[in-house]
């Protein structure tokens, strides 16, 4: 990579079906270089030998949000089973329960990130958890973690089937469970049978996903629904990735505040002394209103009309008019990317657009082309260290931080594609049975794979308006948790929902 490279390129590949929603990523130019880390992650999984219910609990200490307490971490196996109700896979969580605390009702958050195919190791090892892995390469390295919201709430990381230490068991059909209802119902039953053994069932809980994981969340509403187990008190979306977004119109809508804060950032436009927050809804105000009419107009459109509006996305978006224009007025996110600092040599990334590289060099395989994206393999070594000899829980087998091959054959129900799933009604529907259940969104200005306004539009597409939600943004990409100047806010805004959930 070059030197240009800013410092905010460290996202996991956490959002690989928002990256690649239509074609597997074996189908394009095979001309081009992989990554050795892609190679690890479409490794076959390790089977386990057999199905095992294991708990290891091992007691410490530590200081978060400012209050210190004594607490117990605790690695549980789950079997789960297959559509056909057999044991097919063992689920592995990662529980944080805070000693001489207030007891049965002190809040449970459970965590899980996206992928699909990804282990909850980023909000594990890297936001929330009491342990953070900061640094990079050979200064990688473990941390107390300050922002670990330990001192409000009890935090349970879950690795969903085929990811982390959640392994399949050998002779076992565990396809059923790399699908989004096996994986939500797998899922859903583990959150609740850790609710039962640790005799928390009084206690408000809430569900908390990143990327995919937030499609996860409400499917697994779908799922407690069918199978008449306890709705949760609150649900957190991060980097929302729930569908309902590929239409004509409001995929482009959607998208062009976030490139408007891109543009912003590498000061590609004349910021006219505003804020990334106040060109991001200027922006947002001109996409739902004049862009919207215009491109519902299409070839209707008045030519002198379509003029200024390409004028307008311009002076926004920092791309020239004339191409704009004769585009039709639509956005590309790739024409985007490569395009907007051409002059320079650069290209910007898609999980954070602030993430440069030179395009010469942007020579890997898509979507590995991307500047703000790593595989995670480079702290691999130190999650592995930290649950085995910190935990005290043996791994069966290598941690699988990333697991592209259940990626790519996810199936997404009914022969659809990911993009034409629709996840916010399940939501709607829970919303509809528990009106008291609390929503928190999250979203980074600069993610160009899950514009803010995409996540935003699928819920009031599904009649959850702003009123009904608590709504995020910070000056960040993807992971809003990877920007050390913004993760001090998110854990506090986290924080502070996390102490209204029951009431």
């Amino acid at each position: 990579m070059s030197a240009k490279k800013t410092v905010f390129a460290r996202s996991s590949l956490l959002a690989l079906a928002a990256l690649l929603p239509s074609a597997p990523l074996l189908a394009q130019d095979d001309s081009l270089p992989m990554p050795p880390v892609f190679l690890k992650a479409m490794e076959p999984m390790v089977e386990r030998a057999a199905a095992s219910d294991k708990v290891v609990l091992t007691r410490h200490s530590g200081t978060f949000g400012g209050r210190k307490l004594s607490y117990d971490a605790i690695v549980t196996e789950s079997p789960v089973a297959n559509a056909k109700g057999q044991t097919a896979a063992v689920v592995v969580t990662y529980a944080y329960v805070a000693r001489g605390s207030a007891g049965a009702r002190r809040p449970v958050l459970f965590f899980f990130n996206g992928g699909p195919g990804a282990s909850s190791s980023p909000l594990h090892m890297n936001a929330f958890g009491p342990r953070r892995i900061v640094g990079k390469g050979d200064t990688a390295r473990l941390e107390n973690n300050p922002h670990s919201l330990l001192d409000v709430a009890d935090l349970v990381f879950i690795d969903p089937p085929g990811t982390g230490a959640s392994m399949p068991v050998k002779g076992a059909d565990a396809s059923s469970l790399f699908s989004v209802s096996g994986d939500a119902a797998a899922v859903a039953d583990v959150v609740q049978r850790w609710r039962q053994a640790n005799g928390r069932t009084d206690a408000p809980f809430a569900l908390v996903g990143e990327s995919y994981g937030t499609a996860r969340a409400l499917a697994m509403l779908d799922a407690e629904g069918k199978a008449k187990l306890p709705l949760p008190d609150g649900v957190a979306l991060f980097s929302l990735s729930l569908g309902d977004n590929d239409g004509p119109v409001i995929s482009d809508v959607s998208l062009l505040p976030t490139l408007a804060a891109v543009a912003w950032y590498h000061q590609a436009v004349d910021r006219k002394g505003k804020s990334v927050e106040q060109h991001f809804a200027e922006a947002r105000a001109f996409a739902e209103n004049d862009y919207a009419r215009a491109l519902i107009a299409g070839a209707s459109l008045l030519e002198g009309e379509r003029a200024k509006v390409a004028a307008r996305m311009s002076e926004l978006i920092g791309l020239p008019a004339a191409g704009l224009e004769k585009d039709g007025l639509q956005l590309d996110r790739q024409a985007f990317m490569l395009g907007l600092l051409s002059a320079k040599g650069l290209r910007t990334g898609q999980l954070d657009g602030r993430a440069t590289r030179a395009t010469a060099e942007s020579n890997m395989h898509p979507p590995f082309d991307d500047p703000s994206m790593t595989l995670g393999a480079e702290t691999g070594h130190l999650i592995a260290d930290y649950i085995g000899k910190d935990l005290g829980y043996a791994l069966p087998s290598a941690y699988r931080t990333l697991n592209l091959g259940i990626n790519f054959k996810w199936d997404w129900g009914r022969g659809e594609v990911y993009r034409t799933v629709r996840f916010a009604p399940f939501l709607s529907k829970a919303l509809a049975e528990k009106p008291g259940m609390k929503l928190m969104t999250v979203g980074g200005y600069y993610d160009i794979t899950t514009p803010v306004a995409a996540g935003q539009f699928a819920l009031d597409h599904a009649g959850i308006g702003p009123d009904r939600r608590t709504s995020k943004t910070y000056a960040a990409g993807h992971s809003v948790f990877e920007d050390e100047g913004e993760l001090a806010r998110f854990a506090a805004d986290m924080r502070d929902w996390a102490g209204k959930l029951g009431q």
